[in-house]
Formats: structure tokens, C-alpha cells, sequence
């Protein structure tokens, strides 16, 4: 799975804290479309021979841990064998679909969460 966090956006979540209940909402909201856009970038990067792996890719529900939230993406306990291709096995190759598809989306997630996080705070 690929965890996202909120980090070096010290000044927008200083705000988002003042607003409590509402606050939460919008920074749950700009986490689950950043959750969103790697989700997509993981499908386009799976490899598709029956469909189920791609298929199973998706993104939790708002998780806290050591008080910073986060989502996690990637293929459900299902799809036991997605390790193997991501990592590869001592007969098989390794195609780490889930390592591209992040670095592919990172970038854009973040500008999701600065966005979403604005938006919400009508900056």
C-alpha cells in the first residue's frame, strides 16, 4: 500500500485547525482526492491480464496514525499475489506497477491537497 500524509504545509494547517469540525471535514475531503488521483496513476500502471488486480486497487477510508492522517492505496488482501509482481520472486521479475504509478501521481496529489485545502478555506 502507499501512504499519503499532510506534510510542509505547516501555514495551511495551522488554519484548518482553527476551524475544528468543519476543518476536518475539508482535510479529510483533500486527502480522500489525493488518495483519488494515486489511485488512478496505480490502475494505469497495473499489469492486466484478468483484470481483478487492477480491479482491487483502491483507496481506504481517512486513517490516523502518531497524529497524522493518511490514506492508503493499492490492491485489497484479496490479491495476495500483487507483492510478487511488485517485488518480484526468485523465478519472476519484478514490475513495481504500485512504485511508478506513485511517482507518476505524487506531485499531482499533492497539488490536490493544497487545492482542495484552499478551496476550502475560500483562500
Amino acid at each position: 500500500m502507499v501512504k499519503m500524509e499532510l506534510v510542509g504545509m505547516q501555514e495551511l494547517l495551522d488554519e484548518v485547525q482553527k476551524l475544528g469540525d468543519k476543518a476536518k471535514r475539508i482535510e479529510n475531503s483533500a486527502l480522500r482526492k489525493a488518495g483519488n488521483v494515486v489511485e488512478e496513476a496505480i490502475k494505469s500502471e497495473a499489469p492486466t491480464r484478468t483484470g481483478t488486480l487492477k480491479r482491487s486497487i483502491s483507496t481506504s477510508g481517512i486513517r490516523t496514525k502518531d497524529g497524522a492522517k493518511h490514506v492508503l492505496v493499492g490492491p485489497g488482501n484479496k490479491v495476495f499475489y500483487s507483492k510478487f509482481i511488485e517485488y518480484g520472486t526468485v523465478k519472476m521479475k519484478a514490475n513495481p506497477f504500485m512504485g511508478r504509478g506513485y511517482e507518476k501521481s505524487k506531485r499531482d496529489a499533492v497539488n490536490t491537497i493544497k487545492y482542495e485545502l484552499k478551496r476550502g478555506l475560500g483562500i
